[in-house]
C-alpha cells in the first residue's frame, strides 16, 4: 500500500480517519494473493482525501488503456485548433485492421470518418483501426510523449502503435511483460483520471466529451462494473493484451466510479500482468478489487 506520512498528516489534518485505507489495502492483498500474476491497483478519493495503492509505482502493459490518453492528446490539439472534432479524418490501408474494429469493417467502402466518431469508437469500443489512425495523425509516438511531459504524467509511456506492441508481446510474452515501454503505473493512472475529470488537462468542452465517451465503454462489463450494483455509473477504459504460451502479458481497467449517495467520485486503476488464468479469472480479481473500494468508501 502507497499510504505515506503525508496522506496520513493530510487526514489527521481534515479530521479524516486513515482506518478505511488501511483496511482496503489488507483487503487488496488478500485478493492478489489469491490469483496469479501481479495485481496493482490505485484508488483515489477526493472528498475524503484518502489514496490507496498496491504496487502503485510499478508497470504494466498498459494495452488498449493506451487509447485514453492517445484520446486525450486528440481532443488537446482540438483545443488547439490544429483539428477539428468534425473534420473528415482519412483511414489510410496500413492503419486498417479486422480484428475488434467496425471502422476497419466498414472500410474501404466508407473511407473517412469524422474525427468525434473514431475517437469515441478507439474509447468506448476499443477500435482498433481507430487507434492506428489517431496515433498516425497526432504525430506517433514522439508527439504523445511530448504532451504527457508537458501534463507531468510520468505515469503514463507511449512509445510504439498499439499493433506494434501486439507484435512484440506475440514474439515474447516474457519480455514484452518486462518492458518498461507503453506501460503505466496504478498511482499515474489514478493521477491522470483525476486531473481529466477535474477539467485541468483539456478545455471543458473537451472533458466533458471525454467523459461522455468513457460512460459509454461497452468493453469490459465484468470488471470494474462486474459487482458493483447495476445502477453505479463508471466512466472507464479497458486493456487486454493477447495470451501467448499460456500467459496473459495484461488484463486492465481504469476509470471513475460514480458513488451513491452523493459519496463523491472514487478514481481506480487495476492491472493484471502474467496471469495463466483465463479471462473470466482474470476479470473477477479486477472486479473484487474495484468492489472492495467501492465498499470502502460507500459509508
Amino acid at each position: 500500500m502507497k499510504f505515506t506520512r503525508r496522506h496520513y498528516l493530510y487526514l489527521l489534518g481534515a479530521g479524516l480517519s486513515a482506518a478505511p485505507a488501511n483496511t482496503l489495502a489488507d483487503r487488496w492483498r488478500q485478493i492478489a494473493s489469491e490469483t496469479d500474476g501481479a495485481i496493482g491497483a490505485a484508488a483515489v478519493h477526493l472528498e475524503a482525501g484518502q489514496h490507496v495503492s498496491l504496487h502503485g509505482d510499478d508497470r504494466f502493459p498498459l494495452a488498449s488503456v493506451c487509447k485514453l490518453p492517445i484520446a486525450m492528446h486528440i481532443l488537446a490539439m482540438v483545443d488547439k485548433g490544429k483539428l477539428s472534432r468534425s473534420a473528415p479524418i482519412e483511414v489510410i490501408r496500413r492503419d486498417v485492421t479486422t480484428e475488434v474494429s467496425e471502422v476497419g469493417e466498414r472500410w474501404p467502402k466508407q473511407r473517412r470518418f469524422p474525427l468525434d466518431e473514431l475517437l469515441r469508437l478507439m474509447v468506448a469500443k476499443s477500435d482498433n483501426t481507430a487507434v492506428e489512425t489517431l496515433y498516425r495523425i497526432g504525430g506517433g509516438a514522439a508527439a504523445i510523449a511530448a504532451r504527457l511531459q508537458g501534463w507531468n504524467l510520468d505515469g503514463i509511456r507511449i512509445d510504439r502503435s498499439e499493433r506494434q506492441c501486439n507484435r512484440d508481446a506475440a514474439k515474447s510474452m516474457r519480455l514484452f511483460i518486462a518492458d518498461p515501454r507503453d506501460t503505466g503505473t496504478p498511482d499515474g493512472t489514478a493521477q491522470l483520471l483525476k486531473r481529466v475529470f477535474r477539467g485541468e488537462l483539456l478545455s471543458a468542452s473537451s472533458t466533458a466529451r471525454i467523459v461522455e465517451i468513457l460512460k459509454a465503454t461497452s468493453t469490459g462489463p465484468a470488471r470494474i462494473k462486474g459487482l458493483l450494483p447495476p445502477a453505479v455509473i463508471v466512466a472507464h477504459k479497458t486493456g487486454t493484451t493477447g495470451t501467448h504460451g499460456g500467459l496473459n502479458g495484461s488484463t486492465n481497467d481504469v476509470g471513475v466510479i460514480e458513488l451513491p449517495k452523493g459519496a463523491g467520485q472514487l478514481f481506480v486503476a487495476v492491472y493484471l500482468k502474467g496471469s495463466t488464468r483465463d479471462l473470466a479469472a482474470r476479470e473477477m480479481a479486477i472486479a473484487r478489487i474495484a468492489k472492495a473500494a467501492f465498499d470502502a468508501w460507500l459509508v
